[in-house]
């Protein structure tokens, strides 16, 4: 019997309502939008490493960790749930999507690696971080909607 390391289909749909706001809020984080400063909260956390250094206590808005966590929480959901219809060719056409999500993003890295310098580095690589699951989601759902096009 194959272990199916997937979601339950449901995780898909909730997933799907969870990307918008998070993908706002994480937007908004990003460009140190004026709006946050209303819905900052500051707290004092655990860090394994900070700018106070090593295994330490800091102070930080928990609003970035949330929008962060919120939106790879749904993007997984999105990417790791089953299809209504889950086939051999869905698993196909699933592991396709992540080999193409892969070397599309190993080639943005390397470019970015290339021609990107100094703090828009570590934006670039925030970036980076969601554009796996992104690329593998559009991708696909592009080929799952075009197998079923093909089955009609």
């Amino acid at each position: 019997m194959k272990k199916s390391y997937l979601l339950p289909v449901g995780f898909k749909k909730a997933g799907l309502w969870m990307v918008v706001p998070f993908l706002v809020l994480s937007a908004l984080c990003l460009c140190g939008s004026d709006v946050l400063v209303d819905i900052c909260i500051n707290a004092t956390v655990p860090a394994v490493i900070s700018h106070e250094g090593w295994f330490c206590m800091t102070e930080t808005a928990l609003i970035e960790e949330i929008a962060m966590l919120g939106l790879l929480a749904s993007l997984a959901f999105i990417a790791l749930s089953r299809e209504q219809d889950e086939d051999e060719m869905t698993a196909h056409i699933r592991m396709q999507s992540f080999v193409w999500s892969t070397w599309a993003t190993s080639i943005v890295l390397a470019l970015g690696i290339l021609f990107v310098y100094d703090l828009e580095f570590l934006t670039f690589m925030f970036l980076t971080m969601y554009l796996y699951l992104m690329l593998y989601i559009v991708k696909f759902n592009l080929a799952m909607y075009r197998e079923r096009k093909e089955q009609r």
